[in-house]
């Protein structure tokens, strides 16, 4: 509901995927599996945008749709996108979605709050992302992944302030973010002790 995804369509800014132990290749990950879970052999992982600092989605898009914001949310204005689905392409974390259909949500469940570069509805015909709920980050909120989930798995803050849960997240767990080696300097990652 924060972000008007109609249920038809199956949009879905963050996917789990299921892998098998060892292995955290995104190409051989299965983001559509129906059987009862935890299966053996094998781990879930979800898995979004990682709001890179050097997103490779933002050099192929030929008309300017996506940039970045001075704070490093990368972001996409689907008055501008064209569909062309180059950043779709590049993108290595499998998280670009493209509108094959145009959103059908019932009034009463669009959200009031709406921010013109994040959750306002996304026409038929673009490509569509997390934006860490920039409607709700701007204002000092919590992105509403982060504040839904039961267990505290999802740390979102600033990364500039040394008293953050983030920065604490950052010195004292293991952290590793997927694909590093490809330069784009993700700024999602994972975390365990």
């Amino acid at each position: 509901m924060e972000n008007k995804q109609d249920r038809a369509s199956h949009m879905q800014y963050i996917r789990i995927v299921e892998m098998k132990n060892g292995k955290t290749n995104l190409e051989e990950a299965a983001p559509d599996f129906d059987q009862a879970v935890p299966e053996a052999g094998h781990f879930y992982m979800g898995t979004q945008c990682f709001q890179c600092e050097n997103p490779s989605c933002v050099d192929v898009c030929p008309v300017g749709a996506t940039w970045q914001q001075p704070d490093c949310i990368t972001v996409i204005d689907y008055d501008w996108c064209i569909g062309c689905r180059y950043c779709q392409a590049v993108f290595p974390y499998c998280a670009r979605r493209f509108n094959w259909k145009g959103p059908e949500v019932p009034a009463e469940e669009l959200n009031p709050n709406q921010q013109y570069l994040g959750n306002r509805p996304r026409k038929k015909g673009v490509i569509e992302r997390c934006t860490f709920c920039i409607q709700r980050t701007r204002d000092g909120k919590q992105p509403a992944c982060a504040e839904a989930c039961p267990t505290s798995a999802r740390i979102f803050g600033n990364l500039l302030d040394p008293d953050s849960e983030i920065r604490y997240v950052l010195e004292h767990k293991k952290v590793f973010s997927l694909k590093e080696d490809l330069g784009t300097e993700p700024k999602f990652g994972y975390f365990m002790d």
